[in-house]
């Protein structure tokens, strides 16, 4: 049973970009938080955030992609994010998550939809593409689907479970503040740029305990994502994806010296593997959701409307 925040249906004459939906969706015996942006019977782009994030963080993109370009956004919360409810820690392995993406369109009764993945989401869009061929019209990669953790120096991708639940646990100790005043001026620095929409959704992004302000994204759930994605490196899913030969867009951003060599040399991989995909690389910074915003909609918006004929 799908439980929605809003009656209201939508008409002919209800303008797309003017107000954002939010409804609970029952996938799989699982409730995801889903919003949502355009005419439902409009083409669909499912949008899948990077870790920790949620599917507000679309909310400067997704009313450009709705009102623009005709489309039906579809921003999920990823389970253990935002409002939806954490699974069982096997459940985070990119393949498994591309089966949940799959259900959750089918339950929105949505039979095919472009895939839009930030950072790990690109991970998800990834599988999704090489798992569900007849039901992806193209993928856009933000920043994400060409970096392997084994590419990353330091990085031990033969790590078990409970050794990288452990090294998220420490890593969260380090991602906590006194404030909200103190988070978001952080946030606000690292961007460059700040509006309400931007706050709006990275408050979506933590929540208040034990006196500061943390990661609503658990530590538990944050390791077997990272164990997840050394289980199955992204790369595994080039072969089905280029078989299946559906439009593919990488906006790349620049890297930190310390791994921009590892991340040229992904991406060179990448391009072998995957011909028909188009690789653009933007000025800004790895969260390129939040520094380009309504910008980076216009280009992923004209691909969309022109090469992958969405």
């Amino acid at each position: 049973m799908l439980v929605s925040r809003l009656d209201r249906d939508l008409s002919e004459d209800y303008d797309p970009a003017a107000a954002m939906r939010e409804r609970f969706v029952d996938v799989c015996g699982t409730e995801i938080f889903v919003r949502e942006w355009g005419r439902a019977r409009a083409p669909a782009l499912l949008y899948w955030d990077g870790l920790g994030g949620s599917g507000l963080h679309a909310n400067e993109i997704a009313p450009v992609l709705a009102s623009r370009y005709g489309l039906h956004v579809i921003a999920p919360d990823a389970p253990g994010h935002g409002r939806s409810p954490a699974l069982r820690l096997e459940t985070y392995r990119p393949s498994v998550l591309a089966v949940l993406a799959a259900e959750l369109l089918s339950a929105l009764t949505v039979r095919r939809a472009a895939f839009v993945g930030f950072s790990w989401g690109a991970r998800i869009a990834c599988s999704f593409g090489a798992s569900s061929p007849l039901r992806t019209t193209c993928l856009v990669l933000i920043d994400g689907g060409y970096l392997e953790w084994a590419d990353i120096p330091g990085v031990d991708a033969t790590a078990d479970l409970e050794t990288c639940v452990a090294d998220a646990r420490r890593d969260a100790e380090n991602d906590a503040f006194p404030s909200w005043e103190a988070y978001f001026a952080s946030e606000r620095t690292s961007l460059g740029r700040w509006t309400p929409a931007l706050e709006e959704a990275h408050r979506a992004m933590r929540k208040e305990a034990g006196g500061r302000v943390v990661p609503i994204l658990s530590p538990e759930v944050s390791g077997a994502i990272r164990y997840g994605g050394y289980q199955e490196p992204v790369a595994g899913t080039y072969p089905s994806l280029a078989a299946a030969r559906a439009p593919i867009l990488l906006l790349s951003a620049p890297e930190s010296a310390e791994y921009q060599a590892a991340a040229d040399a992904a991406i060179d991989r990448f391009r072998a593997a995957l011909p028909q995909a188009v690789v653009r690389s933007l000025p800004g910074a790895h969260d390129l959701v939040s520094h380009a915003g309504p910008g980076l909609a216009e280009i992923v918006g004209e691909w969309l409307a022109g090469a992958a004929g969405v």
